[in-house]
């Protein structure tokens, strides 16, 4: 499984709280999301403006959607916050992301920025994720103080879209564009991709149908998915969007009774085409420390490793 990281929490833990003549938190206007966007990628270089501000271009993708800041006595923006359900997440689960301006660490204004998100969670829920990048052991150390748990470390890479080898699919295997997830057989294809996900996100409770995976890609996104065939039959999936110009891909995978043919790197290379027929020139996807099958596959088509999250939860009591 590739799903989509939301890395939170960035910064030092303060044990207190901001002097509220010094800091406010207030609703994010409309008018300062691109400034936020700003805070975001200058604190998070791995993080790109169109993860940065997807809850912006993409609100019709959550529900229950939150944006807050903290603001000095003079209106600068110090850090940003944001909630929300991501569709296509689990029931009860609301996303929780929280970054300070590295400037401004160590005031409390991310413990404050916390509690106004608490504040304004969607209803019904039960289970807060986040993230935050391997290379920031403090940020690391805020979530857990927070009551976060790390549930695994994802790898995340991408490939450059501009050479591309053509797939030479064996006798009885045929790969379909099909970026409308809409099928003659759509039973045997969601049998098909239930059965795939044998990941360890799925454990956790990601389980995607084909209508969590129409979710997944938002308004101003192109969908890109692959499915191959074996004599007919659904055997393998990739589906991802495209934005600007990166394909983010969202999920792979290939049923169990299909496994060692070679579909992955099939529909995975037909994806890539796809996608840069669509404005593509890169792609990028994120997997499971462990998952050596899927790191593996992606490494030989020529991914190349660039950052690390720990994707984290917390389950509200009561």
């Amino acid at each position: 499984m590739e799903p989509v990281d939301v890395v939170g929490f960035e910064g030092l833990w303060s044990p207190a709280a901001p002097d509220p003549d010094e800091v406010r938190v207030v609703p994010l206007p409309a008018s300062r999301q691109q400034e936020a966007v700003d805070l975001v990628c200058e604190r998070l270089p791995h993080t790109t403006r169109g993860e940065a501000g997807w809850h912006f271009d993409a609100p019709e993708v959550f529900d229950g959607l939150a944006s807050v800041e903290a603001v000095d006595r003079h209106g600068g923006m110090l850090g940003v916050g944001f909630t929300g359900h991501p569709r296509f997440a689990p029931d009860g689960r609301a996303f929780q992301r929280v970054v300070v301006a590295r400037e401004h660490e160590g005031r409390g204004i991310g413990r404050a920025l916390r509690q106004a998100l608490l504040e304004r969670l969607p209803d019904a829920t039960t289970d807060l994720v986040t993230g935050t990048f391997d290379d920031e052991p403090r940020s690391l150390e805020v979530a857990a103080h927070w009551g976060f748990g790390v549930e695994e470390h994802a790898i995340e890479s991408q490939l450059d879209l501009a050479d591309l080898p053509t797939p030479a699919a064996p006798p009885g295997v045929t790969l379909h564009d099909v970026p409308d997830l809409v099928f003659d057989d759509a039973e045997a294809v969601e049998r098909m991709l239930l059965t795939s996900q044998t990941n360890p996100e799925a454990e956790q409770g990601w389980v995607f149908d084909l209508a969590r995976l129409r979710a997944l890609v938002s308004d101003n996104e192109t969908p890109v998915c692959v499915v191959a065939r074996v004599d007919g039959a659904p055997a393998a999936i990739t589906f991802g969007g495209v934005s600007g110009a990166t394909l983010m891909i969202a999920y792979s995978g290939v049923a169990p009774d299909h496994r060692g043919r070679g579909l992955m790197t099939l529909v995975k290379q037909r994806a890539h085409l796809s996608a840069r027929a669509v404005g593509a020139t890169v792609s990028r996807t994120a997997n499971e420390e462990h998952n050596r099958g899927i790191r593996r596959i992606n490494e030989a088509l020529g991914y190349v490793v660039h950052s690390g999250v720990y994707r984290m939860s917390q389950k509200l009591a009561g």
